[in-house]
């Protein structure tokens, strides 16, 4: 070779490959040869071998040592080396003979040269044992022995003396040998081991405290040599060798391996893994490498196996593309144990360690990979209709198929004239390419769309419409309808029918519309009467089209200064009298078998209860007996499809009724299986409506895989069932629909949200309401929570919240994986997305960015890491970042639910915790609604149940679609709380009527901007001719009452005024002229009816201070009746019962003195007390006579009043109680009372008076004394007011001041025990009161 350019020669025998390559390492190693990097060994011809070298310097030191010793297996090959390729000299000595020097003539000097390895001639230096024992054994034989270190030689040198025969030969000969003999015993006892693996050498070169005389290592060049005795080399080696990584290889194929890879490493977590070509090498210490094989081996051996029978089809489909990696990754993601796929024959393999994991892996191949055959008949089957099939399904699935494998389509040919053509591949790519096969079917038959018209005023109006736009005519029918909603049905081949749609669409968008407003529904009235002439004729002249819209009710806020005189009544406005459905709708998820309704209604086919799978359910839950039951009925009767079975329900079921329909598999958009089942659900409605049942429930009917309707058609069908239902004039009974959802199926979102959405356009009419309310398990809920944030859970998207601030979950990897941040990033902007890529975000933590082209302040990115404590630390942050940033609202989604794969109920839970801590435990000045957007139904419902349980004292809001009756209301006029109080000031019952206006409403149509304003100008100056206005003072109106201002507002709405409140509080009514004056006369006579009532007023006050009519209360105290009530009992007017100061109605029994509330049935006394002149009984007192002074009223066991006071004496003395009687003296009392309210006056900032019921025993004699005068300071009593007191002691004469600076300011009373007082001394007589005199023993 061409970089070898410095040979040398030798001479040797012939030598093999092999030991050709043992002679080039020899001159590799510069330690042995002195040689470096050289090419090949050469023959060059007879026995001359060629050796080249890269470097001069390397040649030169081979030649410089130039005789070399090679171990061969053979034996030891001696080599000279040379400059050229000539022979060697012969006569030249070797290494291995002796050189000869005769120093006498019977004497011979003897020289031997042995090549001993480098470090075995160290050894032999460094060793003082083994030094020894060699010179011994030479010197046993008169020689000696030199080490030349250079050379890597030892010389061993001696002299012979002459046998017979004056030669020397024999005793040459023999001295080698025994020379011989002495180093062959050194090579054998001494060993020489090279550590050329660096590795082993590192950990070998770690521990030198074996190093002995007997054992040396000696280093060169990253390894290591041990020296010494064979068996104490081994010994040191076999140490090694244990702590040395080891290697082993084992035939196990990687796909095999992968099944048990993780569970392997569970259990040998030390050994290292090394994937080879069809082989795994483990490495590690020897004797954990060899368990860990055992134990692989093992586990191979527990791989269990499943064969799929899978149709040819799907089969050459997996063949052809990446499925089977696809799923195996899948797999090793998703399962808990690995699954290998392999196609063996017709069948699908699958491979893992669990039975569990092959069970799951089978019913997701089955899930996801499915064949669908869908027939072609008619022209679609046979050219030149089939080309186009072909060509349409051909370009849908080569986009369904890139940039992967997803979908195949064949055509088969069938019998007669039909082409069958079978989709293979994924259930979504299947299922699309089916959609786009139907579409193009239906496409070629005849349709029937429904275009919605902007107005329902349009719809009667239509032809006219038609004409004025020059509408041309087609093959397709036109119908203005206005059900199920304002619309035109549009009716042809449905090519045909979207053209028209389009085009009609165009034209009704080139029209100019616009409306007149009227104040006050009196213009629609005139206009729908005397001045209907005119309004045609404004029609005519400028050639616009003018109709009637519903009344329109226009608020400004707006707060008057009218003070109304207070009544009884409240006032409550009621708009006009509509006929409305009283029935109500709810979307229900669950089963339908689980329904508590009046009726289930049940779908079957050919009269067998278990053909569908409802049927199935029923069956289940009802038992075999309902079974029985089911065929006995349907035996006795012959059903056609579209009728209705009924059988009654048993017990099992939360229902009193079955209906089942008798129901046809699909046939196409106007075949007979949609007509029956419209039917069906029709006859349903109107047995309920017939047998007066008050609920029912419906499934959605026919998306199932014996009736096989298209979902949406069947949602069409029953949405449209019910709409029409609630045209009908009545529903009788019927006040709750529910329809039924199953929420565990694939597609339960999309069948609610179509189910809502059809739902919601049919709840009102025309303005008017069909039905009363329309609701659903996922509708919006709104709690109040303790803090005063709005908490508020959405089923929805949350890329249509309009919040401040937006949260978005995310891995911070991939940013395109369908779900929640690939739906913000998409309205967000690539600039966004950009952002977020860049980021660097630690575990746990929020990243802002600027919110893009979203409709936000800021988008905040988190990262749960599937950890529910991560979560709920997110969500406090995110609330923390809203409340720092001074935002008011936020919407988070449900994170780590969909791509995170974490249980929804376990994020709902780490969710609302968070929410909890970060509003409860700070206080929160800005954020105010807090929103949680969720997708999935039942990740709606977990969020729901777990908000629920958590904020279960939050105030709640459900949201709904309600009743839209959108019907006139008239001012009203605010609720008068307070009864029989006249006006005191013009804020005490200020009139809200918000500037309220009833307005007509006209809709003008034409083909010109000039066209509509002129006709909007002279209808609004014909209705001004025929109009006046009429403004009352506020003067005039402070003393209407809210009675009255109801009367007049009803008598404005009959009469289509419109009714204004102006700033300074007049009141002005404008409208036709004889309805203003109806008005005015109105008010005349109001203005007579509050002189009246202020009358009555006066009267009640002067009886309340004479008289006091008093209820007794549920806890045995007397409670004083309101004014009203006061004045009717005493003049016996109480025919219509009476209102306590609760406002709870009794009806009352005055012989008895009874009272007996009308809700409840709570029966109470009543007592009448007449007040003496110049004192004020209390209410617990007996009447007393004008010249009475003192009364003794002995109180009756049975009374409240009587166990009151016994119950508290006795919590103070275990006496047994022998009478109670009450004292009652005027003067006393009078005086107390001044006492009490002295001493509230000074110490109202301490508590007040400090009354307490206090006892004080002494003797009979006393006793009358006490009565009669009552207490002197001597004296304690029952009650006493005490105010302020403090520590007393005997002989304080009066209580100590409370202030050393004030010494007039002095305590009330003075106790035994401050903390804990049992005794009160006061230092005034009128300071205690004798209420009951208790007699005891």
């Amino acid at each position: 070779m061409d970089e070898f350019q410095h040979p040398l020669f030798f001479e040797a025998r012939d030598v093999t490959d092999r030991e050709r390559e043992k002679i080039r390492r020899h001159f590799l190693k510069k330690r042995d040869s002195g040689g470096g990097e050289c090419g090949a060994v050469e023959k060059i011809g007879g026995n001359i071998y060629r050796i080249s070298f890269k470097e001069k310097e390397d040649q030169e030191r081979v030649l410089q040592k130039r005789l070399h010793t090679i171990s061969l297996p053979s034996g030891e090959l001696h080599l000279t080396v040379t400059r050229t390729d000539s022979p060697q000299n012969t006569d030249q000595p070797s290494t291995s003979q002796s050189s000869q020097t005769c120093k006498q003539a019977n004497k011979k000097s003897l020289e031997k040269i042995f090549k001993l390895d480098i470090y075995l001639l160290y050894y032999l230096r460094d060793s003082l044992r083994a030094n020894q024992i060699l010179r011994k054994q030479l010197s046993s034989i008169d020689c000696t022995v030199d080490f030349d270190l250079e050379e890597e030689e030892a010389v061993v040198r001696g002299d012979i003396n002459k046998g017979s025969g004056d030669a020397f030969g024999s005793a040459a000969d023999n001295w080698e040998i025994r020379v011989d003999r002495v180093f062959i015993d050194l090579i054998e006892r001494y060993q020489s081991y090279h550590m050329v693996d660096p590795k082993s050498a590192r950990i070998f070169l770690q521990d030198l405290s074996f190093v002995t005389d007997d054992l040396k290592v000696y280093t060169e060049g990253g390894y290591a040599v041990v020296v010494g005795e064979v068996e104490a080399v081994k010994e040191r080696i076999a140490i090694l060798e244990k702590s040395v990584p080891t290697r082993k290889e084992l035939p196990i194929v990687e796909k095999q391996f992968k099944l048990v890879e993780e569970e392997f490493s569970r259990h040998c977590p030390e050994v290292k893994i090394h994937k080879g070509n069809a082989t795994i090498i483990l490495e590690g210490l020897d004797k954990e490498v060899q368990l860990a094989a055992i134990n692989l081996y093992k586990l191979i051996k527990t791989i269990k196996e499943k064969r799929v029978k899978i149709s040819t089809p799907l089969l050459t489909f997996i063949k052809s593309s990446n499925a089977i990696s696809k799923y195996q990754a899948r797999f090793q993601q998703n399962l808990r144990n690995p699954v290998s796929l392999e196609v063996v024959g017709s069948d699908l393999v699958l491979s893992s360690l669990s039975p569990d994991a092959l069970d799951e892996a089978e019913a997701a191949l089955h899930r996801d990979l499915i064949v669908a055959n869908v027939e072609l008949q008619g022209a679609a089957a046979v050219p030149p209709d089939l080309d186009r099939v072909k060509e349409i399904m051909i370009k849908a699935k080569n986009e369904a198929n890139c940039p992967e494998l997803r979908v195949d389509v064949s055509f088969i040919p069938g019998r007669s004239g039909t082409t069958k053509v079978r989709l293979v591949g994924y259930n979504e790519n299947v299922n699309k390419l089916k959609e786009v096969l139907h579409e193009y079917q239906i496409n070629q038959v005849g349709t029937q769309e429904v275009l919605n018209l902007p107005l329902p005023e349009l719809v009667d109006s239509f032809d006219k419409v038609l004409k004025m736009i020059g509408m041309k005519q087609t093959n397709v029918t036109l119908k203005a309808s206005h059900f199920p909603y304002p619309c035109v049905l549009v009716s042809g081949p449905r090519c045909l029918v979207r053209e028209t749609q389009r085009n009609l669409n165009a034209a009704l968008a080139s029209l100019t519309s616009d409306k007149l407003v009227l104040d006050g529904p009196g213009a629609r009235q005139y206009f729908q009467a005397e001045g209907k002439v005119s309004k045609e004729l404004v029609e005519s002249s400028c050639h616009v089209l003018i109709r009637e819209q519903q009344s329109l009710i226009v608020k400004s806020s707006s707060t008057s200064s009218v003070t109304p005189t207070p009544a009884p009544r409240t006032l409550q406005t009621s708009p006009r009298s509509i006929a409305v459905n009283r029935t109500s709708l709810e979307i229900k998820l669950g089963s339908l078998v689980d329904e508590q309704v009046n009726v289930l209604v049940v779908p079957m086919h050919k009269k067998q209860l278990t053909s569908t799978n409802i049927g199935k359910d029923l069956l289940t839950k009802a038992g075999n007996a309902f079974k029985t039951k089911f065929d006995s009925t349907a035996a006795t009767c012959t059903l056609a499809p579209g009728d209705v079975l009924q059988v009654d329900a048993p017990s099992s079921l939360g229902c009193s009724k079955l209906f089942f329909i008798e129901c046809l598999p699909w046939d196409g958009v106007r075949g007979r299986s949609v007509q029956a089942l419209s039917n069906g659900l029709k006859r349903c409605l109107d047995l309920c409506v017939q047998q007066r049942l008050c609920s029912a429930a419906f499934p959605v009917i026919g998306p199932g895989i014996v009736l096989k309707f298209p979902l949406r058609e069947a949602i069409q069908v029953l949405t449209e069932s019910i709409g029409q239902f609630g045209l009908t004039a009545s529903s009788g009974s019927l006040s709750n629909i529910h329809i039924v959802i199953k929420q565990d199926y694939p597609d339960s979102e999309e069948c609610y949200h179509d189910v809502y959405k059809q739902l919601s356009m049919k709840m009102n009419q025309g303005g008017q309401a069909i039905f009363r309310s329309l609701r659903s398990d996922v509708d919006d809920i709104t709690m109040t929570l303790s803090s005063g944030v709005k908490l508020q859970l959405v089923f929805g998207d949350i890329t249509n919240e309009t919040t401040d601030v937006i949260v978005n979950t995310t891995d911070f990897r991939d940013f395109q994986k369908d779900g929640v941040c690939k739906d913000i990033l998409t309205v967000a902007g690539p600039e966004v997305e950009a952002e977020l890529k860049a980021a660097i975000v630690k575990r746990g933590q929020t990243f802002a960015s600027h919110p893009g082209l979203f409709p936000c302040e800021a988008i905040l990115h988190v990262n749960g890491h599937k950890d529910a404590g991560i979560i709920k630390q997110l969500v406090c942050d995110v609330i923390e970042y809203c409340e720092t940033s001074e935002l008011e609202s936020v919407a988070i989604p449900a994170i780590c639910v969909g791509a995170g794969g974490l249980d929804p109920g376990v994020v709902a839970r780490a969710i609302l915790r968070g929410i909890k801590t970060a509003t409860s435990t700070t206080s929160l000045n800005f954020l105010t609604d807090i929103h949680l957007v969720l997708n999935k139904i039942n990740v709606f419902l977990a969020f729901k149940e777990e908000a629920m349980q958590m904020f279960s004292t939050a105030v709640i809001n459900r949201v709904s679609v309600p009743q839209v009756p959108q019907v006139p209301q008239v001012p009203q006029v605010p609720q008068v709380q307070k009864q029989q109080q006249p006006p005191s000031s013009l804020s005490s019952g200020t009139l809200h009527t918000t500037s309220t206006r009833n307005q007509s409403v006209f809709l003008f149509l034409g083909l010109s901007r000039k066209d509509v304003d002129d006709a909007m100008t002279k209808l609004k100056e014909l209705y001004q001719a025929q109009c006046s206005t009429q403004t009352f003072k506020k003067e005039e109106l402070e003393i209407l009452t809210s009675d009255d201002m109801k009367d007049l507002e009803q008598l404005v709405k009959t009469q289509g005024l419109c009714m204004r409140m102006s700033g300074q509080g007049s009141l002005t009514v404008s409208g036709l002229k004889d309805g203003v004056n109806q008005v005015m006369q109105m008010i005349n006579v109001f203005l007579q009816g509050s002189l009246r009532r202020e009358v009555r007023v006066r009267k009640e006050e002067d009886l309340y201070t004479r008289v006091a009519w008093c209820i007794l209360g549920h806890n045995g105290n007397w409670q004083r009746l309101p004014k009203t009530a006061n004045h009717n009992l005493e003049n016996k007017d109480v025919a219509g019962g009476i209102v306590d100061a609760q406002g709870s109605r009794w009806r009352v029994d005055l012989q008895k003195f009874e009272a007996t509330r009308i809700m409840g049935f709570v029966t109470a006394k009543l007592k009448r007390l007449v007040n003496l002149p110049d004192f004020t009984l209390p209410l617990y007192w007996d009447n007393m006579a004008d010249d009475e002074n003192l009364k003794v009223v002995a109180l009756q066991p049975s009374s409240p009043e009587y166990r009151t006071v016994k119950e508290a004496f006795k919590r103070t003395a275990t006496k047994t109680v022998m009478k109670i009687e009450r004292l009652q003296n005027v003067h006393l009392r009078r005086a107390y009372e001044v006492q009490e309210k002295n001493l509230s006056d000074k110490n109202k900032q301490e508590g007040g008076a400090g009354e307490k019921l206090l006892y004080h025993g002494t003797t009979e004699d006393n006793c009358d004394s006490i009565m009669k005068t009552g207490f002197n300071r001597r004296f304690a009593g029952q009650n006493v007011l005490t105010g302020l007191y403090t520590q007393g002691h005997s002989g304080m004469k009066v209580p100590p001041p409370r202030n050393a600076l004030q010494s007039d300011d002095r305590y009330d009373s003075v106790v035994n025990r401050w903390d804990n007082p049992s005794m009160y001394v006061v230092f005034h007589d009128n300071q205690a009161y004798p209420d009951y005199l208790i007699t005891f023993k």
